[in-house]
């Protein structure tokens, strides 16, 4: 499948290379972070460098083809929650779910936290930011956070856990305490 509607659909084989790039990206991502070698995912999928590069041609862009199913459920999270009448708590659950996202394969926190160029307003990554930062602006408007809570800063800050979160040993309960501690820093006073 073309990653634009304007462009051509792939011929078979080069749709199954570029399916193969993102199954060997994902194990490899998920082994060793998403800063791993590149050619090693090549030659992993099967293809030679030249064929991965053909199909992505910089490393933000093959990240964002590993997450897109990842960012597709943020965004469709995002737009349920949009209905939601709890809006703090319609904030909370789309951060936890962004804090997941970021966190799911080391290093992938900076790609969310500052999307590539790659990621232009129309992409998947930006169109589920944007809802997260509609949910945001939303619970501060009515109150619920404080007014000078920016979205964009309370995104960063869960980027930064989600990063947080990967350095240290395992504690399931982690994630929970900082997005608390974040929510209680931005209620108003």
């Amino acid at each position: 499948m073309a990653t634009g509607s304007s462009e051509r659909p792939l011929r078979a084989d080069a749709a199954r290379n570029r399916r193969a790039v993102i199954a060997a990206a994902r194990d490899a991502f998920g082994r060793h972070g998403v800063t791993t070698s590149l050619e090693d995912v090549a030659r992993a999928a099967g293809v030679g460098p030249g064929t991965l590069y053909r199909h992505f041609p910089s490393r933000d862009e093959l990240v964002l083809a590993v997450m897109d199913d990842g960012l597709t459920e943020l965004h469709r999270l995002g737009v349920e929650l949009l209905d939601e009448p709890d809006l703090l708590g319609a904030a909370h659950r789309w951060l936890d779910a962004y804090i997941e996202q970021s966190g799911r394969y080391e290093g992938l926190a900076r790609t969310l936290a500052s999307p590539p160029a790659v990621a232009d307003e129309h992409s998947i990554c930006w169109r589920a930011i944007e809802v997260g930062m509609a949910l945001i602006r939303r619970a501060a408007e009515a109150g619920a956070l404080r007014v000078d809570a920016d979205a964009d800063d309370v995104r960063h800050l869960c980027a930064a856990i989600a990063w947080v979160d990967g350095q240290l040993p395992p504690d399931p309960d982690r994630r929970a305490r900082l997005v608390q501690m974040v929510l209680d820093g931005i209620r108003p006073r």
